[in-house]
């Protein structure tokens, strides 16, 4: 056994000390800024007394044992993350950390990588260095795999094992050589992109070749911990995108992009999203447009591009040719919340005799929408898993189950399209009375308010009873930590049983609730606790308006008598119906949790047979080929390596929610709006406040009294935070969105449909939002 400083490796045992013990020797030599360290090498049998001599020879607490394989961080392929690490490793547990290290160089999930990749067995060294406990960390690629010239930045708070791992979602920073663009939301300074950068630029002159790195800042100083080839590792943020031409076809993120908002997994595209598919091609083949719901090819109704989900309209135009009472503006309302110029339809008319039985046809299927709930309800005593120790026999289970999936979509879209119809119908009776279509979308949403037993208006007053149930018992409350506050209403049997019912009605809700990766919050609390606290600590308390909406009063512009009745009925169907759109949506996800269960608790399973190296990987897999891996095909754990990456990519993309042709990612400019923003008023009111981002429930955490959330997209996990806003903006939604219909219920001013509002404001702006003329003013 030898050891060595970092700095001074002889050159001519570089080949045998691995990469990344390598690579670190290299990066001082050049003046890099690098934690100190020490490596292990030619290790036959380890000589403890050495070992703890260097690291007394360091002056730290702490170290980071990590290992450096021979065949680790090469050219062709790095095996990164394939070998184990230890951080925060004291000198108590020095020995162990280095055996644990040794030993994963004969762990299962090395001699798969190995055996996939077609790689000798490496010899192990072990490096040794400062423990950098970082406030942000990341990886900086001296090109970035969109874009050759850029440099990307990739950047977490805390330690960047949370990045490498996969399982968080990176601020992304991509550099060009005149200019940055963030890619994400901001966090790091400008100064920090600044030296990043040029870092990039040293390492790709002084090494001549692309190089990877992982960085860390602590106290204000950047440290680099790693660097290696970027290896020919492709990732394909298209994977999944169709390949037909598109150029004339007319996209839209509203509807699908309000229940499935940013990137889906692998594993919900396959399921969730090609369930949404299926119910929209069941309601064209009950409308007479196609033959069965299997005419048309799956996910293309609901189309990926970029791991976004988007509502293909120009194959919902079918029905314009073979449904009498369909036209192109009708689908748009229903589907956009407006009208909007569409592309030439080239398809072929059928007779009006068909057209007639077809309009038939449609109206009974829009007409089932009320009775969805109760098909809802035996639904949902349908569904049941094996209960199995066998991963292929509940895959089996899992897989006769999805049936049940689709039938759910087709009772949710029976009740959407009756929702939809009576709102679209009416938005054409009283076309004629606004020529300001802004005020036609406040008056809209007027007639959409005070609804009373809204499920997801529930959640709020739910929570806002056991808010103030908590302060009653105890005053500290305000106090506590999210952990001691669930331990404090777990201990408190009265507060308990009101949280136990809050659960039995709202526990399989979450944000992004359709995505099977993320937890209800039956399963996760500490989020729910977070929500709890913003309530409890908040002095605002929204109340559920109680007054009714007179219909006769608001059509007393109306004076046709018949006119004003059909008015007057379809705002009562359009009332009704987002009760039923809301209930049968509470149902859906309820069905969709339980598929969420059964995933996780085969992803268990597989870990513990070695198919897997993490559970989390079983979502980047769709779910024919977690099959097809259970068969016996191990490279597709490569694939799903792969795919995580390419996700934390798409998380980061921002679309807008129309599009002829394919759909690209936007790029804003604050200048070309000359500080205005407009949007869809979807509940009026006008309020000032503090702009706060949210992207995430830690963002959603930072919220204070009075700001304004600013959001992509509106979700039932924001609900909670709805106490404590001032009011609500968000990049897309509709007048039927959950945040729009709570909002309303709370009096909230809500502007929906805010192209790029993200992007454009940041944390800290001073805006003014006019929520009847659908404005956004900055102030500051």
């Amino acid at each position: 056994m030898k050891i060595y400083q970092l700095g001074q490796l002889p050159e001519e045992i570089y080949p045998s000390v691995g990469g990344k013990a390598k690579g670190l020797d290299m990066l001082i030599r050049h003046g890099f800024v690098v934690p100190k360290g020490f490596v292990i090498t030619e290790i036959d049998q380890l000589d403890e007394e050495s070992i703890y001599q260097a690291f007394d020879a360091l002056k730290v607490d702490q170290v980071s044992v990590r290992s450096s394989a021979s065949n680790e961080d090469q050219s062709a392929v790095s095996n990164a993350g394939q070998y184990e690490t230890c951080l925060f490793v004291e000198r108590t547990n020095m020995m162990e950390s280095v055996n644990k290290c040794l030993a994963s160089l004969d762990s299962n999930r090395v001699e798969d990588y190995a055996r996939h990749f077609e790689l000798s067995r490496g010899k192990m060294n072990i490096v040794v260095q400062e423990m950098i406990d970082s406030d942000k960390a990341g990886v900086l690629f001296t090109a970035g795999p969109n874009n050759g010239s850029a440099i990307l930045i990739e950047a977490v708070d805390g330690q960047g094992e949370n990045l490498v791992s996969g399982q968080v979602t990176a601020h992304r920073y991509e550099i060009s050589r005149k200019c940055y663009r963030p890619c994400g939301d901001e966090l790091l300074e400008e100064n920090e992109i600044r030296q990043l950068y040029e870092i990039g630029k040293k390492v790709r002159t002084v090494f001549a070749e692309e190089k990877d790195l992982e960085w860390a800042i602590h106290g204000g100083q950047l440290y680099l911990l790693q660097m290696r080839p970027i290896t020919t590792e492709i990732i394909d943020i298209e994977e999944f995108d169709r390949d037909d031409d598109l150029s004339n076809h007319l996209f839209t993120k509203r509807n699908v992009g309000e229940m499935m908002p940013g990137a889906v997994t692998p594993l919900t595209l396959s399921t969730s999203a090609k369930a949404i598919d299926y119910g929209m091609r069941y309601m064209l083949w009950k409308a007479g447009v196609y033959k069965s719901p299997y005419e048309e090819e799956p996910l293309r109704l609901i189309s990926s591009i970029s791991g976004h989900l988007f509502f293909d309209m120009n194959l919902l135009y079918n029905m314009y040719t073979k449904v009498g009472i369909a036209d192109p503006q009708s689908m748009n309302l229903s589907i956009m919340g407006e009208y909007h110029d569409y592309p030439p339809i080239t398809a072929k008319f059928s007779n009006p005799i068909v057209r007639g039985i077809n309009s038939v046809k449609f109206l009974r299927y829009v007409l089932s929408g009320h009775s969805a709930m109760k098909r809802f309800d035996n639904m949902l005593t349908k569904v049941h898993f094996a209960e199995t120790s066998s991963y292929s026999e509940l895959y089996q289970s899992i897989d006769t189950n999805l049936a049940y999936l689709d039938e759910s979509l087709i009772y949710h879209y029976a009740s959407s399209s009756y929702s939809g119809s009576a709102s679209s119908t009416l938005y054409r009776l009283l076309d004629k009375y606004f020529p300001d279509k802004k005020k036609y979308q406040s008056f809209l949403s007027h007639l959409l308010s005070n609804i009373p037993n809204i499920e997801s208006a529930d959640i709020l007053s739910r929570l806002q009873e056991l808010s103030a149930m908590i302060k009653k018992h105890n005053s500290k409350a305000v106090q506590f930590s999210a952990e001691e506050l669930l331990g404090y209403i777990k201990n408190d049997v009265e507060i308990s049983v009101k949280y136990q019912d809050f659960l039995s009605r709202h526990g399989h809700r979450c944000i992004k609730e359709a995505e099977m990766r993320n937890k209800p919050w039956r399963d996760d609390e500490i989020p729910l606790m977070n929500y709890l606290q913003s309530i409890i600590n908040s002095p605002m308390s929204l109340v559920q308006r109680d007054e009714k909406i007179d219909l006769k009063k608001e059509f007393s512009f109306v004076r046709n008598p018949l006119l004003k009745r059909a008015c007057i009925s379809f705002a009562e169907k359009s009332r009704q119906a987002v009760v039923d759109r809301e209930y049968t949506k509470s149902q859906l996800i309820h069905i969709i949790d339980l598929f969420k269960t059964q995933y996780a608790r085969l992803a268990n399973m597989l870990v513990a047979a070695n198919l897997l190296t993490d559970a989390d990987l079983i979502y980047f897999l769709t779910h024919s080929e977690i099959g097809e891996l259970i068969g016996g095909d191990t490279k597709l754990l490569s694939v799903a390596i792969r795919r995580r990456k390419a996700h934390a990519i798409q998380e980061n993309l921002s679309f807008d929610d129309i599009y002829v042709g394919k759909p690209t990612a936007d790029v804003f400019d604050l200048e070309e709006n000359d500080g205005m923003m407009k949007g869809v008023p979807v509940s009026n009111g006008e309020c000032e406040g503090i702009v706060r981002i949210v992207y995430s429930a830690d963002d959603a955490n930072k919220l204070q009294k009075g700001e304004i959330m600013v959001a992509r997209f509106t979700d039932i996990g924001w609900t909670p935070y709805y106490s404590v806003v001032n009011g609500l903006i968000t990049e897309i939604g509709s007048s039927l969105s959950h945040g729009a219909v709570v909002a309303r219920e709370y009096g909230l001013p809500a502007i929906v449909n805010v192209k790029g509002a993200t992007k454009l404001l940041k944390n800290g702006d001073r805006i003014k939002m006019d929520a009847g003329k659908g404005t956004v003013v900055l102030t500051a």
